[in-house]
Order: structure tokens, then sequence, then C-alpha cells
């Protein structure tokens, strides 16, 4: 079990003439930019004796390393994920002198990564109800809170009929004190080892590019390897 993360490596600052929510929505950005150009080498981490899920989440870790706090066998309301990973930004405007400040607003997303050889519509409900009730405890509607996004990429060999539809019709937000203290946003994705395909509900769309890339990198280091 890992019992603490380094916060502040990934903490970002930001001066913006923008408005709070476009703040907001510069910070979610940075957080899913730094996987986006093609993952990395096959020489980052040990693929060797992983399954092809396993491996592919060790890479998405790998990837995320450089701006996000990275943890593996991660444990939370006791349930252990294979990976998990999280990002915290903060940007204020101030006029002349940092003292005077006009706002400040915090945007963090907390990633769980998942992997398993069939992803069933009953284990798929499972997840995004832990993230509903035991994730949602990552959260913290401090005053300068204004976005965090919980983030579930489950890895699965294969998907049973109905999981794309049950994941592209999930939508889940929690307003703290009606949006005065921000709001928390549910992102899900799955990727399909057996189909090559990356699905994921509307709010999930922004890490799919990222995702893909990494798919294609992984499928093919495994074609280089046969």
């Amino acid at each position: 079990m890992v019992e603490s993360l380094n916060q502040g490596r990934a903490h970002k600052s930001e001066d913006s003439d923008s408005s709070e929510q476009q703040g907001a929505r510069v910070a979610a950005s940075a957080a899913a930019s730094p996987v986006s150009t093609g993952g990395v080498s096959g020489e980052a981490f040990a693929a060797d004796g992983l399954s092809e899920r396993d491996a592919l989440v060790a890479q998405l870790l790998v990837a995320h390393e450089a701006w996000y706090d990275v943890a593996r066998d991660y444990e939370f309301a006791g349930r252990t994920f294979p990976g998990y990973a999280e990002f915290h930004s903060h940007g204020e405007k101030y006029v002349l002198v940092k003292s005077a400040k006009l706002w400040e607003v915090d945007a963090h997303e907390y990633i769980f990564f998942d992997a398993v050889e069939r992803l069933s519509n009953a284990y798929l409900s499972d997840a995004i109800a832990f993230m509903k009730e035991k994730a949602i405890a990552k959260v913290k509607p401090v005053p300068n809170h204004m976005q965090s996004f919980l983030s579930l990429v489950i890895v699965a060999d294969s998907l049973d009929d109905g999981v794309e539809k049950a994941i592209r019709r999930t939508r889940y937000r929690k307003n703290f004190q009606l949006g005065i203290r921000g709001w928390a946003d549910l992102r899900v994705a799955a990727i399909d080892l057996q189909e090559g395909r990356v699905i994921t509900n509307g709010m999930g769309k922004e890490m799919k590019p990222a995702l893909e890339s990494n798919l294609a990198h992984a499928k093919a280091r495994a074609q280089r390897e046969q």
C-alpha cells in the first residue's frame, strides 16, 4: 500500500487574464497533455512477463510520471488498483503585487487505472459506483477549489456486449455548496485490446487522444517483439 504521494512535484502556477472557469479548463487540459505525443519507449519500463493489459498500464504510468504523482499497486477505500496518478494546478490573477489578488483557483485530477481480462457490465457498474461513492473523497472542496476530475481508466482484453453503451451514457457531476466551492466530474475510459480501440464517456473525450496514442505504441511494440 502506498501511504503518501509527493503532492508538490506536479503543482503548477499560472498567471492569466482569463476568467476562473477558463483557468480551470486550461489546468485540466494541461493535465491531459503529457502523454499525448506518443507514449514512452519500450525500454522505459520492464514489460517482460507482463500480460498485454498489465504492460499497457505500466506504460501509462511511466508516461504520466513527468507531470503527475504516480503510485503503483495503489490501495484506496478497500480496493487495490494497479496504478494511480494525480495532478494539481493553481491559477491566480493579481494586480501589480501578488498580495493584491483578484482571484485564485485550484484544479485537480485523480486517475485510477484498472486492468481486467473481460470487462463485464457488472464490473463496470461496480467500478463506477466506487468512483461516485468512495473516490469522491479525494476531492477537497476548499475555498479556492474550482474543478476536479475523477478519472477511471480500465484496460481490458475484451468488452462484454452493452459495456460500450453504458460507458458512453455515464454522466456524473457533484457540485459543492451549489458550485460556490467548485465541482467534480467523472471521466470514464475503457481500452479494448481485442478491438484496438478506446471508449469514453462525454466528459472523458479529452483523455481519448492520449490513451489512443499509448495503445498504438503498445501494439507496435508487441508486434516488434513477436
